[in-house]
């Protein structure tokens, strides 16, 4: 079961599934019951295996079930699409208000994995990537807003799958290039000292 968690927890199993069910049936209804299928199953197992679930994905799938089910009653995908703003809103928000309010820095936990020279860069330089990051976050909800308002529910899907995809890339990988640039300079330094 451990393996399969990892499987269904890996982004791209997430893609292939979702681009898999649009594609062949090109039905929101079906899409959206095989988002809110796959998301519980992770739910599940997370609670069987670990005993917890991650706060993210516990919240997400929160909004999910309501909004995905109203999105099948109701037969309009819009409950769906806004379920992809919220989850993204938030979760800048809490990054903003756990910098401002509880003086956390949630990505500097997450981030700090990626090496032990991490932990030693200067806080102003977490700090602005932490608000970076949620400005992109918050970004991506508006973007989604425009995207289901202009767009066909198609036309969304492929942004939901692709775009974000790319987007969520180009917004790590360049916080993480500046984190790190700021981690040589201390490297350095401490180099240059010894």
């Amino acid at each position: 079961m451990a393996s399969l968690l990892k499987i269904l927890n890996n982004p791209l199993t997430l893609l292939v599934v979702f681009a898999g069910v649009w594609y062949t049936t090109r039905d929101f209804v079906i899409f959206t019951s095989a988002i809110m299928a796959f998301v519980t199953l992770q739910v599940v197992l997370e609670k069987i295996l670990h005993g917890k679930v991650p706060t993210f994905l516990f919240g997400s799938w929160c909004l999910l079930l309501p909004l995905g089910a109203m999105t099948l009653i109701f037969r309009d995908p819009a409950f769906l699409q806004w379920k992809f703003s919220i989850v993204h809103w938030l979760f800048g928000l809490i990054l903003i208000g756990a910098r401002i309010i509880g003086k956390t820095d949630i990505l500097k936990t997450l981030l700090s994995a990626a090496g032990p020279e991490m932990h030693k860069i200067d806080n102003i330089y977490w700090k602005r990537v932490n608000f970076y990051m949620a400005s992109g976050f918050i970004m991506l909800g508006f973007i989604n807003l425009y995207i289901m308002r202009i767009y066909d529910f198609d036309f969304w899907v492929n942004f939901k799958l692709y775009g974000v995809l790319i987007y969520n890339l180009v917004l790590t990988s360049s916080a993480l290039f500046y984190l790190f640039s700021k981690a040589d300079k201390v490297s350095n330094k401490e180099e240059i000292q010894a």
